[in-house]
């Protein structure tokens, strides 16, 4: 867990503190904190942690967002997570701001218990409430209430980045190896958009259900009691309804990459006709789907100003573009050169044999890649 931010002055009455004010509508035991420690600050969004107002004089985690996401994750909090079939952090309320665009959410804190994705125990335990989680979301009646995450989102969110990116073609910013590298990306994904209905089969017959669609390592916690080991999962404002492709993705230094042979013998009471073998299909094509997530977010935070202010969001991209290739090249939708393969020759994102072990020893090897972007971010941490 990283120092508390320090950047924000709190006032000597924290009873004045906003996320204080919030709390105190929810009429709690105890309204006024030990003290505010500042987890995150950014322009549309904060995390607060009111020490000492909890049950018991435990934390309270306050989480300031804008109200859609806000309202996604009430959802999920209050329709699938309260039904106690899979370990949660105890809810305690939803508080929307005065000016109507922002919302307060409070949560337990779910501790400092760091989850490992090198520990084959905590990947298993990880696929076990995964696995548990989309089977009780699929008779959780939520389909209607949540964002698309059907393979439809994705190709949306391939198409939008791509746009944002073609305007930098000439940044003066990204002059020379910048731009080559923009260039390099665009073209990958005019190759992944030329082979979506790949994309499309390996996501057809597989039951829809709640995608948390960040399921990486900064979300979630390890907590071990005398009853036990549990995993804990937070920050739900990217979730929605479709196929779970992403949560299962394998960047072991990024994502939680749960164990998947763990996953589908949970799945299986829910839904008999599951294999290993297909839910490693569904990692491969999460795989990409997590990249173009990543692409999106980032692709906007390009701009036209001094290079000191695209130079992280340029590193990133550069990452990810470096994955995305490298999968295109371990399914065959890429020739060494970056030419796209011979329709006939198409492997699909499932692949067989040699081709399903070059796409995992791929997944490996570019995943290193993201240490750097861990350490500077600071993944154990409450970026929600």
């Amino acid at each position: 867990m990283p120092k508390p931010i320090t950047s924000e002055i709190l006032r000597e009455n924290l009873l004045a503190h906003r996320a204080v004010g919030a709390w105190s509508q929810l009429r709690p035991e105890r309204v006024e904190p030990e003290d505010i420690e500042i987890l995150k600050l950014r322009n549309k969004s904060a995390v607060f942690r009111l020490v000492g107002v909890g049950p018991d004089g435990s934390a309270v985690i306050a989480k300031r967002c804008l109200r859609p996401a806000g309202l996604v994750e009430r959802i999920i909090y209050q329709r699938l997570l309260d039904r106690q079939l899979v370990p949660a952090l105890r809810w305690y309320g939803f508080v929307e701001e005065p000016d109507g665009t922002h919302s307060l959410l409070f949560l337990e804190d779910a501790g400092r218990g760091a989850y490992l994705s090198s520990y084959s125990e905590h990947r298993a335990l990880a696929g076990r409430w995964l696995g548990a989680a989309h089977a009780a979301a699929m008779e959780a009646g939520l389909e209607l209430e949540l964002p698309d995450r059907s393979p439809v989102h994705y190709l949306k969110r391939l198409q939008a980045s791509r746009e944002e990116l073609v305007r930098h073609f000439d940044n003066p910013a990204l002059a020379g190896d910048g731009a080559r590298m923009l260039k390099a990306l665009v073209g990958d994904l005019d190759v992944l958009e030329a082979y979506w209905s790949e994309v499309e089969k390996v996501c057809q017959g597989w039951p829809r259900t709640v995608v948390h669609g960040d399921f990486v390592i900064k979300n979630v916690r390890v907590r071990t009691t005398v009853a036990g080991t549990s995993l804990l999962v937070f920050d739900w404002e990217n979730a929605g309804w479709g196929v779970p492709c992403t949560d299962l993705a394998q960047l072991e230094d990024r994502t939680v990459s749960p164990d998947l042979d763990t996953y589908a013998a949970t799945l299986r009471g829910s839904w008999p006709r599951i294999s290993e073998a297909r839910v490693r299909e569904l990692a491969d094509c999460g795989r990409v789907f997590r990249l173009l997530d990543e692409i999106g977010w980032e692709s906007p935070l390009l701009t036209f100003g001094p290079y000191r202010f695209v130079v992280k969001p340029a590193s990133r991209l550069r990452v990810y573009q470096g994955q995305l290739h490298q999968a295109l090249l371990a399914v065959g939708w890429l020739h060494a050169k970056g030419r796209p393969e011979a329709a006939d020759s198409r492997q699909g994102l499932g692949g067989q044999g040699r081709r399903r072990e070059t796409w995992s020893r791929n997944s490996r090897l570019s995943s290193r890649a993201t240490v750097e972007l861990v350490r500077r971010r600071g993944r154990i941490g409450y970026d929600v």
